[in-house]
C-alpha cells in the first residue's frame, strides 16, 4: 500500500485534469428516465419548447460523470474515508449532446483534524466546461487518513 496516498501526500497546488466524453441523446434519455425524468431530459421534442432549446443532460448525470474520473484515479488509491458533504454545487449552463467536457479538480484547502490526529480534511474544487464555457462546479471536503492513523502492520 506504499503507492496509496495519505493526507500528507496531497500538497498545496495539487490539480487533477480530466475529460468526459460527449454524451449521445440516447445516453441522456436513458439516465434521465431512471433518475431525473423531466421533459427536457427525456423528450427531444418537448425539450425544444423549453428555454434550453433542445435536449440537455441532467445536472446529476453531469455531476456523476465529472466526479467519476477523480474518484477512480485519485480517491480509490488514497486512504479517503468519506466526506461530510458538498459545500457548493452549481450547474452553470446546460450540457448538450455531442459536447465533450474538460475539467479539473484543485486542492483549495488542507487542514489536519483538531480532534483526531489520525485524519485530515481536503477541500477540493471541481470545475468542468466546454471550451471556455463553464458547465459545472462543485466544492466539497474529503476526510482522509494520515500516515499516523494507518497501522502499517495491519493489526
Amino acid at each position: 500500500m506504499e503507492s496509496w496516498k495519505y493526507f500528507e501526500d496531497f500538497e498545496d497546488g495539487f490539480v487533477f485534469h480530466f475529460e468526459v466524453p460527449a454524451l449521445t441523446k440516447e445516453e441522456i434519455i436513458s439516465f434521465a428516465r431512471n433518475y431525473d425524468p423531466q421533459r427536457f431530459h427525456v423528450d427531444a421534442v418537448e425539450a425544444e419548447k423549453t428555454h434550453f432549446g433542445g435536449l440537455v443532460a441532467s445536472g446529476f448525470q453531469t455531476q456523476l460523470l465529472c466526479f467519476q474520473p477523480f474518484c477512480r484515479q485519485v480517491l480509490n488509491s488514497s486512504f479517503a474515508v468519506g466526506a461530510p458533504g458538498i459545500d457548493e454545487l452549481k450547474w452553470l449552463r446546460p450540457w448538450y449532446p455531442g459536447e465533450k467536457l474538460k475539467g479539473s479538480v484543485q486542492l483549495v484547502k488542507k487542514r489536519k483534524s483538531t480532534s483526531r490526529n489520525d485524519r485530515g480534511y481536503l477541500e477540493f474544487l471541481l470545475q468542468a466546461g466546454v471550451d471556455k464555457s463553464p458547465v459545472f462546479s462543485m466544492l466539497w471536503t474529503v476526510i482522509i487518513m494520515t500516515r499516523e492513523g494507518i497501522d502499517p502492520s495491519g493489526d
